[in-house]
């Protein structure tokens, strides 16, 4: 009898279960996505987490435009009527220069707005664009109750929803070509490009010349000196830069050269699930990640004017290779992919907000906008640099290369070797990175994701690691004082990794090595609020890989791992990481565990932030990967015939406020009451077991195939 009131209160419980945090469909958008990019695509670990975080960012920038999710700052009527009339100016001009061509340059034209973009060390090229920022900083075109400058309001508008129609797709190069025109239109100068390949050539490009008082200000922590010192943020806070951080390397010339070795429009753009060399997107990512600070983020780029100057330099490149495709007999204003991506489609408008959809993605591919706009030469050797003083040509490589700033650890000590000069650059505690550290994580979401190029000079993003905001701090003292077990009060609250994380693999930066620590940001639709996050427990199986001959690697008593296909740490401890990812709210966490990937098989459990259901049903994608960078399976806790079984699964779930309660309040509870009692090899008949499991082996199948 007592077996059997225990059975039905059993299977009672199950049922509510499912109520609280229960596996959900995986949305459509992204099951296609997946299926899309996975079709015809060897199986391969770098190939699903690269899938895994474009579909998820695609996704996202959806649920954006669509008004599902936070999507940042909005604008004021006045604000979308001023961008109105610089649409309006820049029609007219586009109309005049269509006329002025056909009439084969006998009529005068007028020129009210000069396009000439030159390389931002040129002479004379930079200083006028530095007097629109510093003029449009004292202007106002919206209501003071706004907070915004002109400058500001141009900002504003490569964040939220429009994010959507601007990147992750065949839309992102006509979107940015109508944004440089509107910035040079209200500046009434051309904007000078940055070719940051000139700085990538360096030995130490954060000691280039550029990040000096003369150009961009300093490139460490807050902006102190240069043009932009005083400039703020919508948030009313400084400028931030981290220059040299992060995967990603500059522009490299080998990337603009597998660029301009395409021919075809829609091989230069995303989506491209292979051989994403050639795509001109990604490749215009590693500047934004490699400054760091604002520049880094989508939602606010535009907040550090090299945002523009950057830009127009893919736009430069872009110009470049419809010279190519001309020459080789492909019209560039019919050269646009037919795709179904809402926002990139041939027909579908460049918008900037409702009441100014006047050119479509096709349109902004004309002849008309690009003969608006003159490039100078890229420097060169053979133009002398373009007789730059702050360039100079190294005969030995011939290429030209940005000089040093005067106070540059390079001047300073003359030349030093690669890898030398980083880290004297970089390991340097400036004033300006001290007081940014001292502000915490940046509050401006998701991240650029990663170049197809990385660049091992660089180091970590010690902003995400160092000390986090006041209010995130005294909670994680809180959480730790909590905590009554010694060995995980040493264990840290990790930061989460960027959205479009991609694993390096080599010795100089083993995701592995494990002094690494996150610091979550806990930002969730836009607010940085601890109370808004709860935590589950997920349980890790980990099986080992076998090296390349098949030999056991414990067979001599000893980890042998110079010929392992997965090369970790060493003393055999190594991680897995687990990412919560918001389907229905803004909002990432990880964890990673500790494995011993000596054994055949190990487990663990960790827990994981999801949205605090209090606030909202939240609904969360799950995905996990190894420190070889290989992705692991998701399974769900599921109940046939009331035995326990775990199959395979989305990773996504719905946690609502329905009981029981299957999540802790606090990270200090969740260590105490779920931690330890999870990790088990044989859970057998504990009922409290996590509803989601992931399986970290060499399979060598898509990781959403269940």
């Amino acid at each position: 009898m007592a077996c059997f009131l225990f059975a039905l209160l059993w299977l009672g419980f199950l049922s509510l279960s499912s109520a609280l945090l229960e596996p959900i469909s995986f949305p459509t958008e992204l099951q296609e996505c997946y299926e899309y990019r996975s079709d015809n695509v060897t199986s391969s670990a770098e190939s699903a987490i690269y899938i895994q975080n474009t579909c998820y960012r695609s996704f996202l920038t959806d649920q954006m435009t669509d008004g599902k999710v936070w999507s940042g700052e909005n604008l004021t009527q006045e604000g979308i009527s001023y961008i109105d009339s610089l649409f309006r100016r820049i029609l007219a001009e586009a109309d005049e220069v269509e006329k002025y061509k056909k009439l084969g340059g006998r009529q005068r034209r007028q020129a009210s707005t000069t396009r000439t973009r030159r390389e931002v060390r040129s002479p004379g090229a930079y200083q006028p664009y530095v007097n629109c920022v510093q003029r449009l900083q004292t202007e106002r075109v919206e209501p003071a109750s706004a907070g915004r400058n002109t400058y500001q309001t141009l900002a504003a508008f490569h964040s939220g929803s429009t994010l959507g129609r601007a990147h992750n797709g065949p839309a992102f190069l006509p979107w940015h070509r109508i944004y440089l025109l509107l910035m040079e239109t209200q500046c009434g100068a051309a904007i000078p490009y940055w070719e940051s390949g000139l700085d990538h050539d360096m030995v130490d490009p954060t000691t280039s010349v550029l990040w000096s008082d003369r150009y961009f200000g300093n490139g460490d922590g807050e902006v102190m000196n240069g043009p932009f010192r005083d400039m703020r943020t919508i948030l009313g806070t400084p400028l931030i830069r981290n220059y040299g951080t992060g995967n990603s390397a500059l522009f490299t010339k080998a990337g603009v050269r597998a660029v301009l070795s395409r021919r075809r429009f829609q091989d230069i753009s995303e989506p491209l699930p292979r051989g994403n060399i050639y795509s001109l997107e990604r490749h215009h990512n590693g500047p934004h990640v490699w400054v760091g600070g604002h520049l880094s983020a989508l939602n606010s780029a535009t907040w550090d004017p090299v945002f523009f100057m950057h830009h127009a330099y893919v736009d430069a490149v872009w110009a470049r290779f419809r010279q190519l495709q001309i020459q080789s007999g492909i019209n560039p204003e019919t050269n646009y992919p037919s795709t179904s991506q809402r926002g990139h489609r041939p027909n579908d408008v460049i918008s900037f907000g409702t009441l100014f959809e006047r050119v479509t993605n096709i349109q902004a591919m004309a002849n008309r906008f690009a003969n608006l706009v003159t490039y100078e030469a890229f420097p060169v050797c053979e133009n002398n640099c373009n007789n730059s003083p702050d360039l100079y040509c190294d005969q030995n490589r011939r290429v030209c290369i940005s000089r040093a700033r005067a106070n540059s650890p390079a001047t300073a000590s003359g030349f030093v070797a690669m890898g030398a000069a980083r880290g004297v650059s970089l390991d340097m505690q400036s004033q300006a990175l001290d007081r940014a550290m001292a502000r915490g994580p940046l509050p401006v979401g998701e991240k650029f994701s990663d170049s197809p190029f990385h660049d091992i000079r660089n180091r970590p993003d010690n902003l995400g690691t160092a000390r986090v905001a006041t209010q995130i701090r005294r909670a994680h003292s809180r959480v730790r004082r909590h905590s009554r077990r010694r060995r995980m009060q040493r264990r840290r609250v990790r930061r989460a990794a960027p959205l479009n994380a991609t694993l390096q693999h080599n010795h100089f930066q083993s995701v592995s090595a494990l002094d690494r620590s996150f610091t979550n940001t806990f930002i969730i639709d836009g607010v940085v609020d601890i109370k808004r996050w709860v935590y589950i427990p997920v349980h890790v199986i980990y099986s080992r890989s076998q090296n390349v001959q098949g030999i056991d690697p414990t067979l001599f008593g000893t980890v042998d791992q110079i010929e392992d296909t997965c090369q970790t740490a060493h003393s055999g401890a190594s991680k897995v990481f687990v990412t919560s990812n918001g389907l229905n709210y803004y909002g990432m966490y990880t964890e990673y565990a500790i494995i011993d990937n000596r054994q055949p098989v190990y487990t663990n459990t960790m827990t994981v932030g999801v949205k605090n259901p209090e606030y909202g049903t939240g609904e969360t994608l799950f995905t996990a990967y190894d420190s070889c960078g290989r992705p692991c399976r998701p399974l769900c806790l599921t109940f046939v015939n009331g035995q326990r079984n775990n199959k395979g699964c989305s990773g996504a779930f719905r946690i609502s406020t329905s009981s029981p309660q299957m999540y802790s309040i606090t990270y200090g509870d969740a260590l105490n009451s779920t931690l330890m009692t999870y990790s088990q090899i044989d859970t057998h008949a504990d009922f409290s077991a996590p509803a989601l499991t992931f399986l970290c082996d060499n399979s060598n199948t898509w990781p959403w195939d269940y």
